[in-house]
């Protein structure tokens, strides 16, 4: 198994054994390779070779045919007859490779030139035979003129003064002039032996590169092993610092751990002190948010009830106040307090926490949200619209819920009053889509700026000034859409200004 003692042994074998494996499926793969590639190679020097032969042969009939219409083209001196004669005679000295030569028939099966056999000449050869007994002049002549720009025939033929037959290629092509079939060859023989020396030479190529990896291979093991022997020791003396070092801080682990759970605790402590100062900060600012849309409901009612005093007053001057008048001005004072007593109960009714979980209709807790803040919204000429294409009954905190979305409608508020905004607008819409409830508060104040998109649901963070906001807003409103109901509130830049979305699953 492993231990602190075998590591060193590791750290040497580890490499050395990697490098073997390595260097072993290397050569294993490049062998494989070198010789499937050997064999791709040899059959691409094979046709490539046989190509070549081929063209050999049809550059010698082509320089013959070349050869013969230059001298009928600049005869001068010879008669046809003559000329014809001083051309085969030419013919049948050409050689070429080892054992080439040309020799020629026409087209009625006489043999007019062929250097090996001289007492043939201008004889009737149609009963020549190859080796199988195959008529050979027949052949040459009938594929010739059927193709008189060229053919390829095997057939098998003796190497000159020698015996034995030998598979022979042949090229044939037709003089039309003079009626000549020009015939070219190379044994078949010759071009194995020529193609057997390029494949010999290709397999002591490729065994040379065999032979220069395996022993790269064999230094680069040793290489290894000795690197691997020098790490190990300097390693060794590392590991042996380390764990001395290992053993000091283990002591002063155990010292810091004495005191851990005492740290731990002031931490905690310290961090529900930041808790509860936020909570009471966000209380703050809620009550502040609360006093003044309470300021708003009472402006209206207050200025009725001056004026009504106003009224009894002018009437008691002139001493056109009676019972009736001073009854009727009581009964219209009495109902405008009780709506302001109303306003309180609504107000502390609405930021009284919620206990527990229900259901609701999303419609409910927004009428709650739009009846608190009408007022300071129509005081500061802000249009709202309200559209609800799609109620929906959702589970959750219906008061939350509701703080939530008067929160988002007097953020709105305020960045329409602070940035000047001509025909301010803010748009509320409750609808229902793929399974979840959405609302939606976007106003037309230019949106938020770049650079604070990523931080507005941030704690403290605020782009009011500091005796307008505390920067928590945004933030428990975050904590409540998704710590407390499961959704998702969102901000984005749309149109001419910001849009917050609340996702709910229904």
């Amino acid at each position: 198994m492993f231990t602190e003692k075998n590591i060193p042994r590791l750290i040497i074998l580890a490499p050395i054994i990697t490098v073997i494996l390595i260097a072993f499926f290397n050569i294993y793969f490049f062998v494989k390779n070198q010789n499937n590639y050997f064999k791709e190679e040899s059959i691409r020097v094979e046709n490539e070779y046989i190509i070549k032969q081929r063209n050999i042969l049809k550059k010698e009939i082509d320089y013959i045919i070349n050869y013969i219409e230059f001298h009928v083209k600049r005869n001068k001196k010879f008669s046809e007859d003559e000329l014809k004669d001083e051309i085969l005679r030419y013919i049948e000295t050409i050689r070429y490779e080892k054992h080439g030569y040309i020799w020629v028939h026409d087209t009625s099966y006489y043999l007019r030139a062929h250097p090996f056999r001289q007492d043939k000449l201008n004889t009737y050869d149609i009963d020549l035979k190859d080796a199988v007994g195959s008529y050979i002049t027949k052949e040459f002549v009938d594929k010739t003129l059927k193709n008189p720009n060229g053919v390829f025939i095997e057939y098998y033929w003796q190497k000159p003064k020698e015996k034995h037959f030998s598979k022979k290629l042949g090229f044939f092509r037709l003089y039309k002039k003079y009626n000549w079939v020009i015939g070219a060859g190379l044994y078949i023989d010759d071009i194995q032996n020529s193609i057997l020396e390029n494949k010999k030479l290709l397999e002591e190529k490729i065994d040379k590169y065999i032979r220069i990896v395996v022993f790269i291979s064999f230094f680069v093991m040793l290489f290894v092993g000795f690197l691997s022997f020098l790490m190990s020791k300097k390693i060794t003396e590392v590991f042996n610092r380390y764990q001395e070092n290992v053993k000091k801080k283990e002591l002063l682990l155990e010292d810091m751990n004495k005191n851990l759970e005492k740290k731990v605790q002031l931490a905690i402590e310290e961090a529900q002190k930041k808790d509860r100062a936020m909570l009471h900060q966000s209380r703050l600012a809620r009550m502040g948010t609360m006093l003044s849309m309470i300021a708003h409901q009472w402006r209206q009612p207050l200025s009725e009830v001056a004026g009504i005093l106003m009224e009894l007053e002018t009437a008691s001057k002139f001493k056109k106040a009676d019972d009736s008048m001073i009854q009727e001005s009581v009964k219209e004072s009495n109902r405008l307090i009780q709506f302001m007593s109303y306003t309180i109960d609504d107000f502390r009714n609405f930021f009284k926490p919620d206990k527990k979980k229900v259901h609701f209709y999303i419609e409910d807790s927004c009428m709650e949200a739009i009846s608190l803040i009408t007022a300071s919204i129509k005081n500061a000429n802000i249009k709202l619209n309200y559209n609800i294409k799609m109620n929906y009954e959702v589970y959750g905190y219906k008061r939350e819920f509701a703080q939530v979305l008067l929160n988002l409608m007097s953020n709105a508020k305020d960045i329409l009053i602070q940035r000047e905004i001509k025909n301010p607008t803010i748009n509320l819409e409750v609808d229902y889509k793929d399974g979840n409830a959405i609302v939606t508060v976007q106003d037309n104040a230019n949106g938020v700026e770049e650079e604070y998109l990523d931080m507005i649901f941030e704690p403290y963070f605020t782009t009011k000034e500091s005796s307008q906001g505390t920067g928590l807003g945004l933030y428990m409103s975050k904590m409540i859409i998704e710590k407390n109901m499961g959704g998702e509130l969102s901000v984005e830049n749309r149109g001419d200004g910001a849009l917050f979305t609340i996702k709910i699953k229904g």
